[in-house]
């Protein structure tokens, strides 16, 4: 999928960006705004950290890092251009996320396509070695008409790649309370792939019972074979879980 390159303009400036006035989405660390980038006139959404906290940089940088892989797969948003100092990165600018998506995730054909389009990014992203450790409604965007997975920070590299092991100790909870696994609580740089497909079958209850999520309880739907999915997604041992995409997929032959 071609999301508009940036031309032949140089990178990594970012006088080349005109911000929007107002953030389309702010947290603790960063906000994003509509952006033009000036030479070529494409409408982009700009990421900027505003703060130095040491967590900051590392999670901008990871985001950095895995959006310029982008694996070949057009189900994992791509990261344009970017700050050598990790402190903003601009991506395409997004239609909107699954939660002002809300509404017509309640069709199960519009459901069932925003879901195997997260098994094919997750697929990806698990053959290269990364997981994601933070699947949630806001981090899935429609690009021209096609859901995308944003928002790596709180990945894991590959084994070996870590650039420091310490800054996910057993103890700490990693990710987003009620769409994180259970384990992400306890140790969270030991989670593998099955804790992915947690998320996604909390998402999956979230879009069909229209409730938040809580820790460690997981959002069964009433209907089926809808029921049965998130039921196995998220079961409390991993490894009574999916354990890869295409085992998720084999759960959604029924829909």
């Amino acid at each position: 999928m071609n999301y508009g390159p940036l031309g032949d303009s140089p990178q990594h400036d970012r006088a080349a960006y005109r911000l929007g006035h107002r953030p389309l989405a702010q947290g603790g660390q960063a906000e994003v705004f509509p952006a033009e980038h000036k030479a070529t006139g494409a409408r982009v959404a700009f990421k900027r950290r505003m703060t130095w906290n040491v967590d900051a940089v590392a999670r901008m940088r990871r985001e950095i890092e895995f959006g310029q892989l982008s694996l070949g797969n057009d189900h994992i948003v791509p990261v344009l251009d970017y700050s050598k100092t990790y402190d903003w990165f601009v991506m395409p600018l997004a239609e909107c996320n699954a939660e002002g998506a809300r509404p017509s995730l309640s069709d199960d054909s519009q459901l069932r396509a925003m879901v195997l389009a997260v098994c094919s990014a997750l697929e990806a992203a698990h053959g290269a070695g990364w997981l994601h450790r933070d699947l949630k409604p806001a981090n899935l965007l429609l690009l021209n008409g096609c859901w995308t997975v944003a928002d790596w920070g709180f990945g894991r590299r590959p084994r070996g790649d870590t650039t420091y092991t310490g800054r996910t100790t057993p103890g700490r909870f990693l990710g987003t309370v009620g769409f994180a696994a259970p384990e992400q609580a306890v140790d969270a740089h030991e989670a593998t792939a099955s804790a992915d497909f947690y998320s996604l079958g909390q998402i999956i209850g979230w879009a069909k019972t229209g409730r938040t999520p809580q820790e460690g309880s997981p959002l069964l739907p009433e209907d089926e074979p809808w029921r049965t999915i998130v039921a196995a997604a998220t079961q409390h041992d991993p490894a009574a879980r999916p354990q890869d995409a295409h085992e998720f997929r084999e759960l959604m032959r029924t829909v």
